[in-house]
């Protein structure tokens, strides 16, 4: 129903559809009548002449007239769209427009919603109120969208002309940050002044904390600037008053300082910690510049920068310097070194260059850093290895060419050990079928299976130990060296190798039971160095007290090229067995027995007899001589492996693989869940269209060996046996275990012997378990009380993961929850669990120097989380070692969830690093430097260089 007032009274009449109501109203006020004149006479100024005169008389081309169309100063340039859900209220005399209920009006790229909308046609003036409930309490605000700029009011007036208005009770999002104005004053586009303002993060009507000022100035995503400022916190001002405030509201990266936070550490003092900048160099590169500073004197520097390019490369780097100072000096405790870390993660997307790939993953540091970093979490701290690698690669289209080219690097952080591989260089030509027709129908001919490749490639290698010179008496040759980094260059070392693989497929015998594939290889293989090794005495006291004698080969390296040899050829033949096994069971319908055995033939002939040296050396024990042979292309080692075995081998390889798996009924669905993703989740679980899903009880279980018919009494024929065991039991837990047998008789010191097997004598025994392992792990988790909440997180958090503008910030953010995960609890998740148990078993010898223990360990790890409240969660994680019957290490968590804000405390009791937590800082990415954090580590134990 629509109402229209005038002087003479109000007439009413219906509109079918309420929606196009606003082409009716006022359609001919858009441009008043007395702007509309006819500009053009009504007789006509144009004569057509004959055609004929046209073409013989120029002056007789007719002109055409030019005219002006007056627009009126108060046209608009585009229609309003209006409509209410209640009821539209019209004045024709002073051209104004009520709307009530769902109120609703379009204007170019402005769109307002309000419970109550008046338009003023004469002055382009839109007012609109919020509704309110019966006691007085906003029930529904009063909205309005333009672009990219929303704001919801109790109540407004805007000229939509002019695009200036005064709206009461506003609220508006910056980005992240919501803005809250008493009365805010619109004058442009962009632009507003806001009186009575409070900032926050906060997306309640009433929020929990944010910041108040007077008066506020705020350009719409780029900043805003206060006057006097302070803090409240539940609308209870905080007595400190800042003179002014600048908020920065511009969207995407921009430079700043980098707000620093207060840490403690019992042995490098107070500290500030993370105080830097950041710096936007162009829309590629960005960098962080940030330190440490602690009062005993230790200080810390990383550069970060990082660079992307939107299908092409992105990637990230951090340099840091670490000067540590450990307590006062005079200390019997006080320590200082130096040490560095380099970090660079590169990616390119292979659309950019197809067939070319460039990636670096560097993770280089001192082998000490781990151990210096304050406050770092214990997973850092028991990693005792890093590795890099650097990697080119380039595959010609169309063609079977590879080339890749690479850096490695990895170290030992306990050993101090640093090894560099560079340049890693490898050319290799696919196998090619010369004997393949390009158009070849029906079954191939098996020489044309025949296939021939080739693979060259080159590498070098070079090593050092850090603080070798500090440490020189527990490192075996190395002595005579005050410079390890020196060192490095004289454990330089090169090999260029390349290989002939010859390949062919027969065709299946036994109707397709059984596959033999014979194979042929050559290879050679340079080396840089060749060693001489000799048979030299040393005497000394033992450990004992005692004076003994005994042996020992010392290696004698000289600059050289070795030339390594090495040909092969076999034959392999594989096939299955299967054998099922059925149950007249509407539940079980059957199990399924998988048999994989496989046997290959292999013949390896002596073409590097030049390159072993025998060196006969004495048997302190019963002084009984024996030769062992030591390779002379090894490499540089400073405890040369001898050999018993010749260089020559015959024989076979064998092994048997095995599965089983049971086909059950598939669990019916209740009638709640959807009917439309039955046929989506049968194919993702793997039930067929009878209804039956396969369920593997062993995912696989076997045995393998070899034997060598060319093996002397000094070395062993048979091979020890290498057992295997893995399955995922009721889809939860993962169980994995492996062992060695060895197949020979032991004598007193444990040493086996070749000559006696273990099943020769009275009683039958297939030999002795001298290592074994067994894991087992699981973890549990609730379903989420929001699934959809859930989903939006994890679509989030791929889509950052797979936009390669984000990927560089994306990394950043993974490691700083990796190192401080107390601050980013899943809420949404009751509860997880997480346990690990690992057993090891080692055979004690007397060589090994275990005989005193049973050579049995075994720890587990475990992790928890779940809520205690809807808002309080607790986290726990540890180790326990069995062997010492004590907990490795141990770590609380207590969070707390604050709508807006989040707090958390830790603590580690136990371990050699000690060390508690409190965090309690805002969730919004915008403001997490501002944060109250309280931490203190202890460290306990560990060696002093």
């Amino acid at each position: 129903m629509i109402l229209l007032a005038g002087k003479k009274g109000v007439s009413a009449f219906a509109v079918p559809d309420l929606t196009g109501a606003e082409n009716l109203l006022f359609q001919k006020d858009t441009v008043p009548q007395k702007s509309i004149k006819d500009t053009i006479p009504a007789k006509d100024s144009l004569k057509i002449a004959d055609s004929a005169k046209l073409e013989s008389d120029t002056s007789a081309i007719p002109k055409t007239s030019r005219f002006r169309l007056k627009v009126s100063k108060d046209t608009l340039s585009g229609p309003v769209n209006y409509s209410g859900k209640d009821s539209i209220v019209g004045f024709l005399d002073s051209k104004k427009i009520n709307l009530y209920g769902d109120a609703k009006a379009e204007y170019l790229d402005m769109t307002l919603t309000a419970p109550e909308i008046g338009i003023d046609q004469m002055e382009h003036i839109v007012t609109a109120k919020a509704g309110r409930d019966s006691a007085g309490e906003i029930s529904s605000y009063a909205e309005m969208k333009q672009g990219q700029d929303a704001y919801k009011s109790e109540g407004m007036e805007y000229n939509i002309k002019t695009q200036q208005g005064i709206t009461k009770g506003t609220i508006t999002q910056q980005g992240e940050m919501y803005v809250h104005s008493e009365i805010a004053k619109k004058i442009d586009a962009r632009t507003m002044y806001g009186q009575g303002t409070f900032f926050t993060t906060c997306n309640l009507d009433h929020p929990h904390f944010g910041f108040r000022a007077r008066r506020a100035k705020i350009i719409n995503k780029k900043l805003a600037v206060t006057g006097a400022v302070r803090p409240e916190f539940d609308s209870v001002p905080v007595p400190i008053y800042l003179p002014f405030g600048f908020y920065p509201l511009s969207q995407g990266r921009h430079s700043g300082m980098m707000s620093p936070s207060f840490e403690r550490n019992d042995q490098m003092g107070l500290g500030l910690s993370r105080l830097g900048y950041y710096q936007v160099i162009n829309d590629h590169w960005d960098v962080q510049t940030y330190g440490n500073i602690y009062s005993y004197g230790s200080w810390m520097v990383n550069v970060q920068p990082t660079y992307r390019k939107i299908y092409r490369y992105q990637g990230s780097m951090n340099f840091g310097l670490q000067r540590t100072r450990r307590n006062f000096k005079g200390d019997p405790d006080f320590s200082k070194v130096s040490t560095y870390t380099l970090n660079w993660s590169h990616s390119s997307d292979s659309r950019s260059r197809p067939g070319v790939t460039f990636s670096a993953n560097v993770n280089m540091s001192s082998t000490r850093y781990n151990e210096n970093v304050p406050n770092s979490n214990l997973l850092n701290l028991a990693n005792n290895t890093a590795g890099s690698s650097i990697t080119y690669a380039k595959t010609w289209q169309d063609k079977p060419f590879n080339f890749t080219a690479s850096f490695n690097h990895n170290q030992n952080n306990a050993q101090r050990l640093v090894t560099f591989n560079f340049p890693n260089m490898a050319f290799t030509v696919n196998t090619v079928y010369p004997f393949q027709k390009k158009n070849s129908g029906g079954s191939k001919k098996w020489y044309e299976q025949l296939g021939i490749g080739f693979q060259t490639g080159f590498q070098n290698s070079m090593s050092y130990y850090e603080y070798a010179d500090r440490v020189r008496d527990s490192l075996r040759g190395l002595n005579q060296y005050k410079n390890a980094f020196a060192r490095m260059w004289d454990t330089l070392q090169w090999n260029a190798n390349q290989s002939i693989p010859i390949s062919l497929s027969l065709p299946p015998v036994l109707g397709g039971a059984l596959m033999i594939s014979p194979s042929i290889s050559y290879s050679q293989t340079m080396v840089s160095r060749i060693a001489n090794y000799e048979v030299k005495t040393l005497e000394g006291p033992n450990q004992f007290g005692e004076t003994v004698v005994y042996d020992t080969v010392i290696a004698r390296m000289d600059h050289g090229v070795g030339l390594r040899k090495q040909m092969s050829m076999g034959i392999s033949l594989n096939t299955a067995l299967y054998g099922t096994y059925q149950f007249h069971n509407k539940r079980i319908q059957g199990i399924r027995h998988v048999i994989r055995p496989n046997i290959s033939l292999n013949y390896t002939p002596d073409i590097n007899k030049n390159n072993f040296q025998p060196v006969t050396i004495r048997n302190r024990v019963n002084d009984s001589l024996s030769t062992v042979y030591y390779d002379k292309l090894a490499g540089l080692s400073y405890s040369p492996v001898p050999t018993y075995q010749p260089r020559r081998f015959g024989g076979f390889n064998f092994g048997i693989d095995n599965n089983l798996e049971m086909k059950v009924k598939a669990k019916k669905k209740k009638k709640a869940e959807s009917d439309s993703t039955d046929s989506e989740t049968a194919s993702n679980s793997g039930v067929d269209e009878n209804g039956f899903k396969k369920i593997r009880l062993i995912e696989g279980f076997g045995i393998n060996s070899s034997y060598n018919l060319f093996a002397d009494s000094l070395s062993p024929r048979l091979a020890p046996f290498n057992i295997y065991f893995r399955t995922n039991l009721f889809e939860k837990i993962n169980l994995s275990a492996n062992g060695t047998i060895m197949p020979y008789k032991l004598d007193a010191n444990g040493i086996p012997k070749f000559d006696e097997y273990a099943w020769q004598g009275r009683r039958f025994n297939i030999g002795t378990l001298t290592n074994a392992s067994v894991t087992m792990s699981t973890s549990f988790q609730s379903k989420p009380k929001d699934a959809n909440k859930a989903k939006q997180r994890d679509e989030a958090m791929n889509k950052q993961m797979n936009d390669p503008m984000l990927q560089g910030d994306q990394q950043r953010l993974m490691e700083y929850m990796r190192q401080n995960p107390a601050e980013f609890v899943d809420f949404n998740t009751p509860w997880s669990f997480n346990i690990s148990y690992s057993l090891t078993y080692s055979r004690p010898t007397t060589t090994s120097g275990a005989y005193a223990g049973n050579g049995i360990n075994s720890s587990t790890n475990l992790s928890g989380s779940f809520n205690l409240t809807p808002k309080w969660n607790f986290n726990v994680n540890g180790a326990y070692d069995f062997k010492t019957k004590q907990i490795q290490t141990v770590g609380f968590t207590i969070s707390r969830d604050l709508h807006c804000w989040q707090f958390s405390a830790s603590v580690s009791p136990v371990g050699i690093y000690k060390y508690y937590n409190f965090t309690i800082s805002p969730k919004s990415g915008m403001l997490q430097d501002l944060k109250i954090n309280r931490n203190r580590s202890f460290f306990n134990g560990g060696p002093r260089y």
